[in-house]
């Protein structure tokens, strides 16, 4: 099976969005713990200000967000500005973790390690498979070898060149246990916490440019796990003390200059850019956590760009006259993990009984101003794979008569954490707000970022996690169902902090990512959605937009696969 070289698209103004294209080569997926952007509570799209009510207004006092066929909300009237430098600020909510190209967990270093690093392959704003540092690939008639031709010239930053032998130690060092890289998993497969297994033979070069990945059997994910499979030079690979927060090693278009965690990164542009050059100087990626700052930032010109964008100042941008605001179709899901080994939660009645006592309606209109689809399977509707499923329509009525038949008629009592920001405050305002009706006392306990990571990891036998207000963001049907769902990667392995365990949804998670062909996969995928949908591990939200703000003066800003790409982008100066 022969993959075109097919090049890299890059628009020359405005914002390229032409929609997610549901056709990924070979079932697209990722792995567990892989995520672009991963689990958490970020990503406030919503309002920085209102901490009132989080339900029963239906967001009257916020714009509704509507956005024309090209996905903007806002278009400036006033283009004519000038950028102060040929320098780029993004500005964004999060913070940037970890600059490790085979360690990061957040999707904001992933961001800034796109920049730096190359990988064989790269997800476009389409969500297709688009060549990077190899030109092209193709795939076994057994989905068993997985042949990559490396593009001519590239170089690291420190002069190695990147070709088969540079790719064959990438490869070794990720499997090395001694580094527990969590790219590792691109590799290996976690059973268990004792049990692992190969998803890759091995890694040879076949000559100069030319690298074979050999499978022990078909894995529908790999090509998709390519895309994040950042290359390192050698040089720093030989070195155990290199310190990739202070000197990159990559062969990207970018290079780091400067890393202050909790502050800022700095990336210059690389002289020597094996492709084609980048217009922009240097790139500044700013934490910037406050909602009102971002916004006053953008407007006195202190950003060139903000994310997220909150959803209560959209006339704000609208008056500034020279910001644009888009909106996206996302591949994020916001749920409610419901611990299932936890009494009454342990009783499907019960965990079907919460997702008809919520108004998913209404909980879109409240946090998102619509700009939001309410959640109708546990993929969104973006992801490769995605099977609709019969709606959990709102009806208090009938989640107090399954209470009533689960033996919970006079109700419970619950406890839900999240991250402390005020975003996701208010959603688990609302979510506790919206339960009390059906005789549910939610205790909202809103905690920092790192306490709820700890308590996430807890195991089965110890934890005390009971409900969890979090979200997640993968680009293809695996990276959701086995890192969320699947029976082995229950905590400490990995995310399924619902604890639910059903071995159905196993072999066909299994089954779909050994099929051999497309509709194959998605016919397991969809299966696994099925029982999901019916078994209700999670409450059930939804899935909001990508919502982005930029200065007219920036043209061809793009939001990828792997965050803003502005790498082609141009400045007016």
């Amino acid at each position: 099976m022969d993959k075109e070289n097919k090049n890299m698209t890059w628009s020359d103004s405005g914002v390229t969005r032409r929609g997610f294209v549901g056709a990924v080569a070979a079932g697209a997926a990722t792995v567990a713990g892989l995520g672009l952007a991963g689990c958490g509570g970020g990503g406030d799209t919503s309002t920085g200000t209102d901490t009132g009510s989080a339900s029963g207004d239906g967001g009257s006092n916020v714009e509704t967000i509507e956005a024309d066929e090209e996905g903007f909300v806002v278009r400036a009237t006033k283009t004519d500005g000038k950028a102060p430098k040929n320098e780029c600020i993004l500005a964004f909510e999060g913070e940037f973790q970890e600059m490790h190209p085979m360690d990061w967990s957040d999707g904001n270093s992933g961001n800034v390690v796109y920049y730096i690093y190359d990988s064989l392959y790269d997800l476009d704003e389409n969500y297709e498979y688009a060549p990077r540092a190899a030109a092209s690939y193709e795939v076994s008639d057994d989905a068993c070898t997985y042949t990559f031709h490396l593009n001519e010239g590239i170089t690291f930053t420190d002069g190695a060149p990147l070709n088969a032998e540079a790719v064959v130690a990438n490869y070794e060092a990720a499997i090395d246990p001694e580094n527990n890289w969590r790219r590792r998993r691109t590799f290996i497969e976690t059973i268990d916490e004792n049990t692992e297994n190969t998803r890759v033979d091995s890694c040879t070069a076949v000559d100069e440019l030319t690298v074979q990945f050999h499978l022990p059997e078909p894995y529908a994910p790999f090509m998709n796990s390519m895309t994040q499979f950042y290359l390192i030079s050698p040089t720093a690979l030989a070195d155990s003390s290199w310190d990739y927060s202070k000197q990159s090693a990559g062969s990207g278009p970018y290079i780091l200059e400067e890393y202050a965690q909790g502050d800022h990164v700095s990336i210059i542009r690389n002289e020597d850019y094996w492709g084609e050059a980048p217009s922009i100087d240097r790139i500044d990626f700013r934490v910037v956590p406050e909602a009102g700052s971002r916004i006053a930032a953008l407007q006195t010109g202190e950003a060139t760009a903000i994310y997220p964008m909150p959803t209560d100042q959209v006339a704000t941008v609208r008056s500034a006259g020279d910001i644009n605001m888009i909106s996206i179709p996302s591949t994020t899901m916001r749920y409610v993990t419901l611990n299932t080994n936890y009494e009454p939660l342990s009783d499907v009645r019960v965990r079907q009984a919460l997702n008809y006592a919520l108004n998913q309606d209404e909980y879109v209109q409240v946090m998102y101003s619509g700009a939001a689809t309410p959640a109708t399977s546990v993929l969104p509707e973006m992801v490769p794979g995605y099977k609709a499923q019969t709606p959990y329509e709102y009806d208090l009525d009938k989640a107090k008569s399954l209470l009533e038949e689960a033996g919970y008629a006079d109700g419970f009592e619950v406890n839900i954490i999240g991250d402390n920001s005020t975003q996701e405050t208010k959603g688990m305002t609302f979510v506790m707000q919206q339960l009390q009706q059906a005789g549910i006392t939610v205790n909202v306990q809103p905690n920092e970022a790192a306490t709820n990571a700890e308590l996430a990891a807890e195991p089965e036998d110890t934890t005390t996690l009971q409900m969890w207000y979090v979200n997640w963001s993968q680009s293809d049907p695996d990276g959701f169902l086995r890192s969320l769902l699947s029976s082995a990667m229950v905590p400490p392995t990995g995310y399924n902090t619902a604890f639910w365990k059903n071995d159905e949804f196993d072999s066909e998670l299994e089954a779909g990512n050994a099929a051999p062909t497309e509709e194959e996969q998605n016919e397991h995928y969809g299966k696994c959605q099925d029982i999901a949908w019916e078994e209700c591990p999670w409450l059930f939200l939804a899935s909001d937009n990508t919502l982005l703000s930029y200065k007219a003066y920036l043209n061809g800003i793009k939001y990828v696969a792997q965050g803003i790409d502005v790498i082609h982008a141009t400045l007016n100066v």
